[in-house]
């Protein structure tokens, strides 16, 4: 634990024997990672210094109306690589390196872009997305903006790390946002 003048640090781990996840079309993961995201629906923010969605996403987003959809009160991970959920009996979401308080579509709309990177059509992605309540709610024109963001956003990533997995997750929101223009 670490103290500064204004705010206690505390980290917390616990061990989870578990594998990561797959989330490519069929796989028996994606409802222990639907059930997962579904408990983590409920968890309103904290009361804690964490990154606003409309700040962490401002630089990729023209509109400030678009901007203003991604307000809220929700707790949300952000980063759905397979590597940050764990499965065991159930689906386990670690890594919080990025939390933030925003929109509660928000979560549903990355893990989305996660499961094209998998192989899913941009169309299945927002069908699985469809699960839950806080997608079906966001306005249609903020997701959309949201997801030219995150277009705009993989692709600086892949062009300043020109890695496979950058690549392909830069493709995949590439894709997506294709598919939500036509």
């Amino acid at each position: 634990m670490v103290h500064s003048d204004r705010w206690w640090h505390l980290l917390g781990f616990e061990y989870i024997d578990g594998r990561s996840a797959d989330l490519t079309p069929g796989s028996a993961d994606l409802p222990k990672v639907a059930a997962c995201l579904h408990q983590l629906q409920a968890v309103p923010a904290p009361d804690l210094p964490i990154k606003r969605a409309e700040h962490r996403w401002r630089a990729y987003i023209d509109h400030p109306a678009d901007l203003a959809q991604l307000a809220g009160n929700h707790l949300l991970h952000t980063d759905y690589n397979p590597d940050n959920i764990l499965i065991t009996d159930r689906a386990h979401i670690v890594d919080w390196a990025w939390p933030t308080r925003g929109a509660g579509w928000i979560d549903p709309a990355l893990c989305a872009l996660w499961l094209i990177v998998a192989g899913h059509t941009p169309a299945d992605a927002e069908s699985w997305a469809a699960q839950f309540p806080s997608w079906n709610a966001a306005f249609p024109p903020a997701v959309a903006a949201f997801i030219e963001a995150n277009r705009r956003l993989w692709a600086e990533i892949a062009s300043d790390d020109p890695d496979s997995w950058t690549t392909r997750v830069e493709v995949s929101a590439e894709r997506w946002h294709r598919y939500r223009r036509s």
